[in-house]
């Protein structure tokens, strides 16, 4: 069974999360993590549901900051499941989770949205920080990488 855009109203009563539809048909929610609030959208395509957090940093315009940031974000989605941060054409930092729209129930809505608001919560400072301090400290790179010079033609 594919999921319909009344078992994503369902789900979100379920849920107990209040939401608007905008005029594309996408649902628009949020909430408010321990150090931010998240606005969220989800979507539904021909053969997915989206989950999406766009945009969750505004890209760096410093390219130490964007290097920095890039690295740590791809050792980053290693590390997590079901959801990924991803850039958009801006290249700013985006956070989502893809999941088919065939048998997509409301356990899969349910952890969805306990992905995205476990990674946003989680990862916010941290990535902020980053895109926005050259020095800023990463977990993912290591004590070398955090102090390397990392100017142009690095």
């Amino acid at each position: 069974m594919t999921v319909t855009p009344e078992n994503i109203d369902s789900y979100f009563e379920q849920y107990g999360w209040k939401y608007k539809r905008d005029e594309n048909g996408d649902w628009i929610t949020g909430f408010r993590g321990d150090v931010q609030s998240f606005r969220f959208f989800v979507r539904m395509t021909e053969h997915w549901v989206y989950f999406t957090i766009s945009p969750f940093i505004v890209g760096p315009k410093n390219p130490v900051c964007q290097q920095r940031l890039h690295t740590h974000l791809l050792r980053l989605n290693r590390d997590i499941n079901m959801a990924k941060f991803c850039l958009d054409s801006d290249l700013d930092v985006v956070l989502t989770v893809e999941l088919p729209r065939e048998g997509f129930a409301y356990s899969e809505f349910a952890d969805a949205i306990g992905a995205i608001c476990h990674y946003a919560d989680n990862n916010y400072l941290e990535i902020l920080n980053l895109a926005q301090n050259p020095d800023a400290p990463s977990r993912y790179l290591s004590p070398a990488e955090n102090d390397l010079d990392w100017g142009e033609g690095a």
